[in-house]
């Protein structure tokens, strides 16, 4: 009811106000709405008839209107335009119009909002009376609450996300009403901005002030009246006073200084400006709030109320969260046992940073004085918020009801300059523009008038207003909701337990890199002594060999001594080439060592391509079948054997047997069955898709989900100790397992014992002891680390262990029954809890025969005093990784055991969802490395410089990851310099070296946005190495240091760490997991020595102590000097003197501890970094190598976009001109230079030289593009897009080469990249590799000049031949058994028509290419060549030509299609004419009209015109007519010549000669006037080809037709030497001007290829057939032919045994067993000059 009377706020009027005034106090006070109802149905009554009575005829409003007379100037000083808008004098006054009544014709439709009142009316007071008579029937009582869902309570509000949402449905506004009304009232000041807006952002203050909820409660009736009050009186405002008496207001008097603007914002009563009454609708909204709230606080003190909706009760405000140990009423959310659990997170964990983020934009999209507090509070929250949230709840809420009262205060201030902002603007604009602009200051509600744009002062409008602030506020109050919340409690115990947890996940990651480290260590080491035994063998053999030989040369003959010298070194020379069958006796021992080790492997999962191969190759029914069959195949626990792997493939072949028996009963509805399998099968295929996906994903951010999920189960230990009131310890958690591991061993001892007779435990156990065994060597888990340090041999076995590791665990889950609901696809659950709970086997012996050799220990990164105790402990409990631990059963939960049943009946895409995020949190570092270079390349300015020079010479290679201290500076940097400079921004938007832009602090459009996203990035990251105890670490290392030497002693020492007790830098693959490992003990092969360590620090030690002997030298003499002093009197000017000595001394000792404190970390930092300990080697050549490539392309393909005036050049057409431009050429040479650099830098394993060559390039590739390349180029780099692209990609070159660098060279260079694994796609990279001319050669010999070795260059090359060869036969292999054809099966006509057929046409193709390609070159993608000039030149006889003319431009002309049909018609009869019409369109045909009058004048001498009349009058003497004609074409269009010429010669008939002599003769009147007619001499219609012969065209006109011409000299008598010219015409029929004295000529254009293709057309169709074709031709024959000749070579059935005989070759090279190389490499030469060798080395190893 009350909602409805809002709606009538609008239409103000007097009968109107009884309404308002009745519901505005009937709102806040219940008992007058029963009043309140009645009084407005009888007051409605009333209008009703009132209105009815005034639209009767006899009231005629004109006789009682009153028209007001415009003042004088002396009574206002009002514009005359803006008194004609007043009320007053605008029209007659009708005085019932204020009253409320009108005359109005359609009555019912003036009465419909009085009559819709009433009826509502009505129907409220049906409604209360019939719930009144029917529970007065029924004996019931009014419910307590008004809500929908009765039966929903607050004990249901954790049941579900439904019951969730249900409560809120019922009790939102009793939850969160307070909240509602304060953005009410916001709303109200943000829509109004007026001075009741002021009103009320005062009250707000008020209201605020209190703080808690029941001191508000308080006051809350007090704020209601007010509300009511304003509102009423506010609608007074509105009715004004009646305008019938037509006196003005006070405001408007002369004298008064009040414009309109100033009126509007006071909200006065005004005839002109009318006070706008919609302001009143956002009034009464808040009224309504508030009133509903009232109501809520009486009801808060309802025992039966808070029953059923809880109580809002607010918490303890002097608890310490991080120290409560009572019980918690709200059950634990923080493990996610379902959707809601989901939500909670989100709301009470990560919405304290999601309000920060909202707090920073509010402070950066607003630029204005009062940003600046909200970016202060934003900063300071970001950085200490986390610790902030472990003080106790008092604290937190005093520092956050600062940034609320800071908010509140901004929309206050706001509000009171919107008087200046709206009506003083003018004023402001003309001499105070710094004000506006340093508060913003805009007019943000309609209806004022504000001045026209000026240029000199723009007015902020965009970035005015409230709207963010009242967002800002929103959020704050939520937050202050969360921080009261018993929720909040569980979120701060799971805070302090990671905080606990510090430095756990670097000891996690530790232990993870150590058993790679190792295994990768003793894999080369078993790998070592496997060739030496080998070779040892060999030798002893060889020894045999050599001994017999000499015995029977001995025989033979008698030796001498020079012989022996001659013979030992032939045995030198020769070793390469004197293999023999000795070398491959020990080879059959060495594999039964190697298959006694080697484990059976089960076929892996089907991946989607094998399922996509096994339906193309049977049909997709068979196909969805067998997979249906792998799922519901049972978890076999027993051992496989060989047999069932081996019998997989049969079983599926003799199922596709039986199909065809199936097919024929299936019955008419086969092809429905076909669709219907082939679409199954297609979302089968998605699904598989979806599944292999996430799997990898997973695979790939494995080691961060098990460390998460161990620092999970880790910190819901420490948090059940939290809560049972006991002060938990990160030692706890090792005690913990330390008593869990001796209570196994303890029980897996004893039944041991008891269970020996046989028992089925006992087998068990000693099996969970033998696997144990194999664990402690290798890791359990397929991690990155284990995969990129272990080089061929380790990788494999490694997988098989994980293999056989990851079967027996889904044995034991099935044996456990766990439900899996995801039964459609193969997924991996997201952090697996289940890991934890479902392996049983793992034991924790540490290896007995390791007792002699080196010993492992992980120190925790805790500070001294932890280290000691540790050292009590065992350390296997440290030394344990993630995937161990969480196959041991240590821990368990029933939450946790709930929680991962949640996670892994998720959907599909939801697994895909988390293994994406988790991918992400894997790679966050990258992450902040990328955002920043792009925030870099989008600014390019010395701001955002400094972080990635910063990323590429600091973090990236700071050992084991980027400091804590790196990330601080990262953030506070990116907090720094966001003001823009705004002052001639579009003057100077583009100049490169305008200050702003360079300093990078212009003001543009989103200039705040990529520093946005970095900050939220980079504390993204924060959070998560707070959250994997990776933030704390370094600080807690470097503290003991700091308090011992108390900022005096700066040796290298405390810089360094200890020999046995430190953490060595070994680096994990994704350089967030990078930690520090210790080998206390380990074989020097692998240790870089530290020559200078010791050196080093006794000297800085020295110097340091010589500063302090300088220092107390100082103060000695200061004390001799006071004793001195006590006998003899210094001087003044003496002490002084003294005094500044020993300031100076002070300054000198101050400055040079100072410069010490930066050098010496420093120094520091690159000597770890070149001399580590130990090297976690990686191997990321390769793709440095490819960033290098492409920044090449990049160079070539956008040079222009490198130089100042080559934008319009084109690199083809300079280098098609021989030249070569600068820029272009400079740059290719230093880019091919880096490339070779590298490659020297990456064979000789130089980590110093790579360091420096990293410094050089980044500072001088950053100085050149930011500061050299915009000034050459002038435009700024932002717009420079290829430069862009070429620096983000060299970005992409400087983080791998950091990471090499970081990580340490590989000790073996092993073959290449591409060939670490087998597959396809390898194989056709690798190919294509091998196919880049000189790349394989020049990487082969830069390969021999940098790498130690014993081979010739031409052996070098042999070796890496044969390596390529038998990789890509492995890659076949390997294909074949990943996609099998299964015997006796015919191909596939699919098969046979998609790659036959496509060879077929191919080759067809080829053949007939010429042909095709030279008919539609010019005909299909021909260009017409319309000519420039044609040129007609008519000789007599030899002599000087008679007529020559020539047509240009307008004198061309071609035909329109009205022509065009006309002149083909004109031949369509004959067919000749019209075949040789068909290949020429109109555009082809040019028309030259040619002048009659020729252009020269006849220039002959008298003799010759004598001579000539003489030759023409003799009959016996031959004389011709010769009519030449030469066409100019544009070259640059293809044409093969730029002019076409021809000339035909013609002999004149007698008659003919005579009357031309007569005319040149002149001398009878008649005979020189009349024309003489020369026949059939005219070609009229020419051929223009692309070369230079033109010829006639007979089809068209055949030579015996040719055209009539006419001839005349014309003589010029007026001029004194008189000249002569001649005229020609042409007869017969023409196509323009046909009376005209003319020539015309029509011209058939050929036309030309296009320029692209014309390389290819200047050959012709015999040059292609020669050049093309033909080579071709000869590579095709070459895959054709020879085959026979290369089948030993190319089928070998098992390349693995070759394969590894080059890896071993590399593996001696690498390790400096140079003699071992010679005899590898001598067996590898000898087995390919030994047939019978090779077929015994490459059979199948089951034969």
């Amino acid at each position: 009811m009350s909602s409805y009377i809002t709606y009538f706020c609008p239409q103000v009027s007097l009968f109107n106000y009884v309404f308002l005034i009745s519901w505005a106090f009937a709102l806040p006070y219940a008992k007058l709405r029963r009043l309140a109802s009645s009084v407005c149905t009888v007051w409605t009554c009333v209008i009703i008839v009132c209105k009815m009575l005034y639209q009767l005829q006899t009231i005629k409003p004109e006789n009682f209107s009153v028209n007001c007379s415009l003042p004088n100037e002396n009574q206002t000083n009002i514009p005359l335009q803006q008194l004609n808008k007043s009320l007053l004098y605008s029209a007659p006054i009708d005085p019932a119009e204020w009253v409320g009544l009108r005359k109005s014709s359609p009555l019912l439709v003036y009465l419909r909002n009085n009559l819709l009142m009433l009826a509502i009316l009505a129907f409220e007071v049906t409604v209360y009376r019939h719930q009144e008579y029917y529970r007065g029937r029924n004996n019931l009582t009014a419910p307590v609450s008004k809500t929908i869902f009765h039966d929903v309570t607050r004990h249901h509000l954790d049941d579900g996300l439904v019951s969730c949402a249900k409560y809120f449905i019922n009790y939102f506004f009793y939850k969160f009403g307070l909240e509602t009304c304060f953005l009410m009232s916001v709303n109200v000041i943000g829509q109004r901005m007026d001075f009741y807006a002021m009103i009320h952002a005062c009250w707000l203050i008020a209201v605020l002030y209190r703080r808690r909820r029941k001191a508000i409660a308080e006051i809350w009736p007090k704020y209601c009246c007010f509300l009511a009050c304003i509102i009423t009186f506010q609608y007074f405002v509105c009715i004004g006073i009646p305008p019938a008496p037509c006196r003005d207001y006070p405001w408007r008097f002369k004298g008064a200084s009040f414009n309109d603007n100033i009126v509007k914002w006071l909200y006065f009563p005004d005839f002109i400006v009318r006070p706008n009454p919609v302001f009143l609708v956002y009034d009464f909204l808040l009224l309504l709030c508030a009133s509903l709230q009232r109501q809520t606080f009486e009801d808060e003190n309802k025992a039966a109320v808070r029953v059923m909706a809880g109580d809002n009760v607010e918490i303890c405000v002097s608890l310490d969260a991080a120290a409560f140990s009572q019980h918690n009423p709200v059950p634990d959310f923080v493990h996610c046992r379902s959707y809601l659990d989901m939500s909670k997170v989100v709301v009470f964990s990560y919405l304290f940073w999601l309000v920060l983020t909202v707090v920073f934009i509010t402070g950066t999209t607003r630029i204005s004085v009062f940003c600046m507090g909200y970016l202060l509070a934003c900063f300071y929250f970001l950085l200490f918020g986390g610790d902030l949230l472990l003080r106790p709840i008092r604290v937190i809420l005093r520092y956050w009801d600062w940034l609320i009262a800071y908010n509140v205060f901004v929309i206050t201030m706001k509000n009171i300059l919107s008087i200046g902002a709206c009506g003083y603007i003018e004023k402001l604009v003309q001499n105070s523009c710094w004000f506006i602009q340093a508060f913003s200051l805009a007019c943000t509600v309609k209806g004022y008038h504000m001045p026209d744009d000026d240029s000199s002062c723009k007015l902020p409008s965009g970035e005015a207003g409230i709207i963010w602030d009242s967002i800002c506020f929103a959020f704050l109050l939520l937050q202050r909701r969360v921080f009261m919340s018993y929720y909040f409690l569980h979120v701060v115990a799971d805070i302090k337990a990671s905080q606990i947890l510090a430095s756990r996940g670097a000891e996690l990651f530790q232990a993870t890199i150590v058993k790679a480290v190792k295994a990768r260590i003793e894999e080369e080491k078993r790998s070592m002594d496997q060739l030496k035994r080998q070779m040892d063998r060999i030798k002893a053999r060889q020894q045999k060999y050599k001994k017999g030989k000499e015995r029977m040369l001995s025989l033979t003959q008698e030796p001498g001594d020079g012989q022996d010298v001659q013979k030992l070194s032939e045995e030198d020379d020769e070793m390469v080439r004197s293999g023999d069958y000795y070398l491959f006796e020990t080879d059959s021992e060495e594999e039964e060592e190697e298959e006694l080790k080697r484990e059976e492997e089960e076929p892996p999962r089907r991946s989607a391509f094998q399922f996509v191969y096994q339906a193309w190759i049977t049909d997709p029914k068979t196909a969805l079948r067998q997979r249906r069959r792998e799922k519901k195949r049972p978890a076999r626990a027993e051992p496989r054997g060989r047999r069932s792997g081996a019998a997989e493939g049969p079983v599926q072949w003799e199922d596709r047997e039986e199909e065809p028996v199936k097919k024929k009963s299936d019955g008419p509805d086969n092809i429905i069955k076909r669709i219907f399998n082939i679409l199954k099968f297609t979302w089968v295929l998605f699904l598989a898709t979806v599944d292999s996906f996430t799997t990898w994903l997973n695979s790939i951010s494995r080691e961060h989900i098990d460390i998460s999920t161990v620092l999970r189960i880790e910190r819901c230990m420490l948090t059940r100790e939290i809560k049972k009131g006991n002060v938990p310890t990160r030692e706890s958690v090792h005690m913990y397992y330390q008593n869990h591991m001796m209570n196994l061993s303890r029980e897996s001892g004893l039944d041991t014992i008891d269970d020996r007779p046989g028992a089925p435990a006992g087998a068990q156990t000693a099996r969970r002891m033998d696997s144990l065994d194999s664990h402690d060597s290798i890791s359990s888990e397929p991690t990155q680390c284990t995969t990129l340090y272990s080089r061929q041999g380790t990788t494999e076995t490694i997988e098989e262990e994980e293999a056989e590791q990851a079967e027996e665990a889904e044995g034991a889950q099935d044996a456990e029954s766990l439900q899996d609901p995801t039964e459609d696809g193969d997924v991996e659950a997201p952090p697996s809890y289940s890991k934890a709970v479902s392996f049983e086997h793992l034991s924790f012996d540490s290896r007995d025969d390791s007792a002699g050799q080196t010993h492992m220990a992980v120190s925790p990164d805790d500070s001294r005093s932890d280290r000691l105790e540790a050292s009590v402990l065992p350390p296997l409990t440290h030394e344990l990784t993630a995937s161990e631990l969480l196959l041991s059963k240590m821990f368990h939960d029933d939450e946790l055991e709930e929680s991962e049943r949640f996670y892994v009946g998720q959907p599909r895409f939801l697994l895909l969802f988390y293994a994406m995020y988790n991918t992400l949190v894997a790679r966050s570092e990258t992450v902040c490395y990328f955002v920043i270079v792009l925030n870099h390349m989008v600014s390019a300015s010395m701001i955002t410089l400094v972080l990635p020079v910063l990323i590429f010479l600091w973090a990236m290679l700071s050992v084991p990851r980027p400091s804590k201290r790196f990330w601080m500076t990262a953030i506070v940097y990116t907090e720094f310099g966001f003001f823009p400079w705004n002052k001639n921004v579009e003057l100077n938007k583009d100049k490169p070296y305008h200050p702003p832009n360079i300093i990078g602090v212009e003001k543009k459009e989103g200039y705040v946005l990529y520093d946005l996203i970095q900050l939220l990035a980079l504390f993204f990251h924060r959070s998560i190495l707070k959250c994997h105890g990776l933030w704390d670490e370094d600080d807690v290392a470097d503290g003991g240091s700091d308090k011992e030497d108390s900022g005096d002693e700066l040796s290298l020492s405390h810089g360094r760490r200890a020999s046995s007790d430190s953490l060595k830098s070994i680096n994990l693959a994704a350089s967030v997991e990078s930690v520090h490992v210790t080998f206390p003990e380990q074989p020097a092969a692998v240790r870089r020595k530290r020559s200078s360590c010791s050196q080093t620090s006794q000297g800085s030690s020295f110097s340091s102590t010589k500063s302090k002997r300088g220092s107390t030298s100082t103060r000695n003499s200061s004390q001799k000097g006071s004793s001195v002093l006590s006998i003899k009197q210094k001087s003044k000017r003496e002490l002084y003197v003294e005094e500044l000595q020993e300031q100076l001394i002070r300054a000198r000792a101050f400055a040079i501890k100072k410069a010490l404190q930066v050098y010496v970390p420093i120094r520091q930092f690159f000597y770890d970094l070149i001399h580590p300990d130990y090297s976690a080697v990686t191997d990321v050549y390769v793709l440095m190598f490819l960033a290098d490539t492409v920044d090449f392309i990049i160079i070539v393909f956008g040079f222009w976009a490198f130089g100042k005036h080559s934008a319009a050049a084109d690199i083809t057409s300079s280098l098609s001109e021989d030249q070569v431009p600068g820029p272009f050429l400079v740059m290719v040479l230093i880019q091919f230079g880096t490339m070779v650099v590298d490659r020297a830098l990456y064979l000789r394993k130089t980590v110093l030289g790579k360091v420096v060559f990293q410094v050089i390039l980044v500072f001088g590739i950053h100085f050149w593009m930011f500061f050299i390349l915009p000034g050459v180029t002038e435009r700024k780099f932002s717009q420079n897009l290829v430069a862009q692209l070429w620096y983000f990609v060299k970005c992409v070159y400087f983080g791998l080469s950091a990471y090499q660098i970081r990580c340490g060279y590989p000790t073996r260079v092993l073959g290449n990249f591409l060939t670490k694994s087998y597959n396809y796609v390898n194989l056709f990279l690798f190919q294509g590799f091998r196919l880049v001319p000189f790349l394989t050669e020049l990487r082969a010999v830069m390969d021999w000049v940098w790498t130690d070795t014993t081979l010739s260059l031409s052996s070098w090359i042999c070796v890496e031949d044969i390596y390529a060869h038998i990789f890509i036969l492995k890659c076949w292999r390997e294909s074949e058994k990943r996609y099998p054809q299964p015997r006796g099966q015919k191909k596939k006509k699919a098969v046979k028509y998609g790659m036959g057929g496509m060879i077929i046409v191919l080759l067809i193709c080829i053949v007939w290419f010429p042909l095709l390609f030279m008919s539609l070159v010019k005909s299909v993608a021909g260009v017409t060549n319309q000519p420039l000039d044609v040129s007609v030149t008519i000789t007599l006889g030899g002599y000087q030509p008679i007529f020559t003319m020539s047509a240009q431009q307008s004198q061309l002309k071609v035909m329109d299609q009205p022509q065009f049909h006309k002149f083909i018609k004109a031949f369509s009869r004959d067919t000749g004419a019209m075949q040789f019409l068909e290949n020429y369109e109109k555009e082809d045909i040019t028309v030259a009209e040619l002048e009659g009058n020729s252009n020269s004048l006849w220039t002959i001498s008298p003799p010759s015109k004598q001579k000539m009349i003489q030759e023409l009058m003799d009959p016996n003497s031959s004389f011709s007519v010769v009519f030449s004609w030469s066409i100019q074409r544009n070259m640059s269009l293809g044409a093969k010549a730029e002019i076409a010429t021809d000339k035909l010669s013609f002999p004149l008939p007698n008659t003919t000669r005579e009357n031309i002599a007569k005319m040149i003769a002149g001398n009878s009147t008649e005979s020189s006037k009349t024309p003489v007619t020369i026949e059939r001499i005219y070609p009229y219609y020419v051929k223009a080809p692309s070369d230079s012969n033109s010829k006639p065209i007979k089809q068209l006109l055949s030579e015996n037709n040719f055209m009539n011409i006419t001839i005349i000299l014309s003589r010029d008598n007026t001029a004194k030497s008189s000249s002569e010219w001649w005229v020609l015409n042409l007869t017969g029929s023409r196509l323009y001007n046909q009376h005209a004295q003319a020539l015309e000529l029509v011209v058939f254009n050929d036309k030309v290829s296009p320029p692209s293709l014309g390389f290819l057309a200047g050959y012709g169709i015999m040059g292609l057939y020669a050049s093309v074709v033909l080579v071709i031709g000869k590579f095709v024959r070459e895959f054709f032919s020879g085959i026979s000749h290369s089948i030993m070579f190319e089928e070998l059935p098992n390349v693995d045994r070759i394969l590894k005989l080059c890896t071993d070759i590399f593996l001696v090279r690498e390790t400096g067993e140079l003699e071992l190389e010679e005899d590898l490499y001598a067996k590898l030469i000898f087995l390919y000059r030994s047939p019978e060798t090779m077929i015994k080395w490459t059979r199948e190893k089951t034969n």
